[in-house]
């Protein structure tokens, strides 16, 4: 008897700890984000993903597990910041073209640019009616980076005399593309496309178990083979259509560590700028 009481009373325990640690927005109660709020988490990070082909290695969902696992590490950094919960779908998904009845390989999923710009406007409409007060926009895949800085703006023109800001972060992904094909060429390593060195290397780190998002035939799948930055594609080179653009076969998850890194260092620095520019360096963690 006495036993079953001290189990029942360690895992209430344990539910408080667990809430103190978490960052993400969908693992919290309201009354636990309420706490939040009144204690000055009043930042937000609202990640976007996507849903498409990246090869036979890959799985389809590696850019909301890839911008999950970025947003949290950033938060953390950042210091009283939440994650909202990662939009799953983008535009222009890899494979799903608008003129084309099939896709080239099944799965993909996208919104139409404007159904996306809408989708991302609701969201952050949202958290601002919630009471957060630095609203953080950024996304993984190339579609929709254009309609996520267009509702970041319109929202910040809405909010902003209410004391609510409204960001885009653009080098989470424009700048960290720039920093981690220099990476791969400063370590003498094939700079590649979709679901190549990038995206194989950084999901071998954060899988929880062996082939849970890259399957092991990472390590020689065939590629379409993609030539160094500023060299022309040779015409003559065979072509393979599998999603995959570029070649993975040497991805490591301590490589994998290192890319991840670099795109957790762009969105914590420009946030920190942006913070800065808007709130004062007061704002700064």
């Amino acid at each position: 008897m006495k036993r079953s009481v001290l189990v029942c009373l360690a895992a209430l325990l344990a539910t408080p700890v667990f809430a103190q640690d978490t960052v993400e927005l969908e693992l919290l109660t309201h009354s636990e984000v309420t706490e939040r709020l009144n204690n000055g988490w009043t930042s937000i990070l609202v990640p976007t993903g996507g849903t498409e082909e990246r090869g036979p290695q890959d799985v389809l969902g590696g850019h909301t597990i890839m911008v999950r696992h970025h947003a949290i590490e950033m938060a953390k950094r950042l210091g009283k910041t939440l994650v909202a919960p990662a939009l799953p779908f983008a535009v222009n998904a890899t494979g799903l073209q608008a003129n084309r009845e099939m896709a080239a390989q099944p799965g993909p999923i996208q919104l139409p640019a404007d159904v996306f710009k809408q989708v991302q406007l609701a969201m952050i409409d949202s958290l601002a009616r919630s009471g957060f007060k630095d609203i953080f926009v950024f996304g993984d895949h190339g579609g929709g980076q254009d309609e996520m800085k267009a509702a970041a703006e319109e929202m910040d023109k809405k909010w902003s005399a209410k004391g609510t800001r409204v960001y885009y972060v653009g080098d989470f992904y424009n700048k960290t593309h720039v920093d981690v094909d220099k990476y791969l060429a400063d370590h003498k390593l094939p700079v590649g496309g979709h679901g190549a060195m990038m995206e194989t290397a950084e999901m071998l780190w954060m899988q929880p178990k062996e082939g849970m998002y890259v399957r092991p035939t990472y390590k020689t799948v065939p590629f379409d083979p993609v030539p160094q930055r500023g060299q022309p594609r040779d015409p003559n080179a065979p072509r393979v259509n599998n999603g995959l653009t570029g070649d993975p076969h040497p991805s490591t998850p301590a490589i994998g560590k290192d890319l991840a890194e670099i795109t957790v260092n762009n969105g914590v620095t420009e946030i920190r700028k942006l913070l800065s520019e808007r709130r004062g360096a007061s704002t700064q963690q």
